[in-house]
């Protein structure tokens, strides 16, 4: 798709916004972090003030924080978390109307450790399951979790009362924008079926151990130190504990139960979790939570393949 200038300026102006944001974090803050934050808002405010149009609403909301940022010293870390929910709607509603025109920027994911505690829990289970349960069993519950998940979309999406009820029970682990997109679990159930449907009690081990582990490392190691940005508010720190990760549990199941040498295990699983890093970077207009188990999958049984591997 060819972007015109204006969309490419705006583009860029939301990026900054979603840049400036991922900084102002638990994770991240730091003594002396307000003093580098407060110019970059403040030249992002002027330049959407310019702009006017999408982001005159945006540009008036992050005027009237700035004033209400200046407060003492002790107070300044709260009030920064405080200014980012204010303005965590205007960028969401921002991407969403950049997505109608086809121009996909990331979405915002602040710390959430009950969320990264629930990702590696289901993982441990789902791994003991699917080496204790037969392949039928397996296969059961991957569609029951599927049809659960998409049914969820459905009643989130037309009744106000079931959608309360959801967001009580499942609010604590959600991210912002997945409360008007699909939730990342129902990808997740997805792409849990999909692996389900090959039989391979291998692939749907990689799968789960991957994203089970080395999504709740990326985002807690990424977040505190990450410097190096690669694309898609993704760095190079994140990334790496990605595969580390990954790589410690995959190897780690498949070690216990699978007919692997650890050579053999360990190539496996360094392979599904360079394919789930590569599969998370990347993703931008699917959600990570179906490319990242289906990518390690893939990767586990080419390496597999070409070893004569049994999956």
């Amino acid at each position: 798709m060819h972007m015109t200038a204006d969309l490419l300026e705006a583009r860029d102006l939301a990026l900054q916004l979603h840049r400036l944001l991922s900084d102002i974090d638990p994770a991240r803050w730091e003594d002396g972090m307000a003093g580098r934050l407060r110019p970059r808002l403040q030249e992002l405010q002027r330049q959407m003030e310019e702009r006017r149009g999408r982001f005159a609403a945006l540009a008036a909301t992050l005027k009237q924080e700035i004033d209400a940022l200046d407060v003492p010293g002790t107070e300044l870390r709260q009030r920064w978390l405080a200014f980012k929910g204010h303005v965590l709607p205007g960028y969401i509603e921002l991407a969403k109307g950049l997505r109608t025109e086809r121009i996909h920027v990331p979405s915002l994911r602040p710390t959430n450790y009950k969320r990264n505690l629930f990702h590696v829990g289901s993982a441990l289970v789902g791994l003991v399951s699917i080496q204790q349960m037969p392949l039928w069993m397996v296969l059961a519950f991957a569609v029951a979790w599927a049809v659960f998940g998409w049914g969820s979309e459905i009643a989130n999406r037309t009744s106000k009362r079931l959608r309360a009820i959801l967001f009580s029970i499942f609010g604590p682990f959600a991210h912002p924008h997945e409360h008007h997109r699909v939730n990342s679990a129902t990808w997740y159930a997805t792409a849990l079926l999909l692996l389900a449907l090959t039989q391979s009690k291998v692939l749907c081990t990689v799968g789960v151990a991957v994203l089970g582990f080395g999504d709740p490392a990326a985002a807690v190691l990424g977040r505190r130190f990450g410097r190096l940005q690669l694309m898609h508010g993704r760095t190079l720190e994140g990334t790496l504990s990605f595969v580390a990760a990954a790589t410690a549990a995959s190897f780690t199941a498949l070690s216990v139960g699978y007919p692997y040498g650890t050579r053999q295990a360990l190539a496996v699983a360094l392979a599904g979790s360079a394919a789930g890093a590569l599969a998370e970077l990347v993703s931008l207009r699917v959600d990570d939570n179906f490319t990242v188990p289906l990518s390690a999958a893939c990767g586990a049984w080419g390496v597999a393949l070409a070893l004569g591997l049994p999956t």
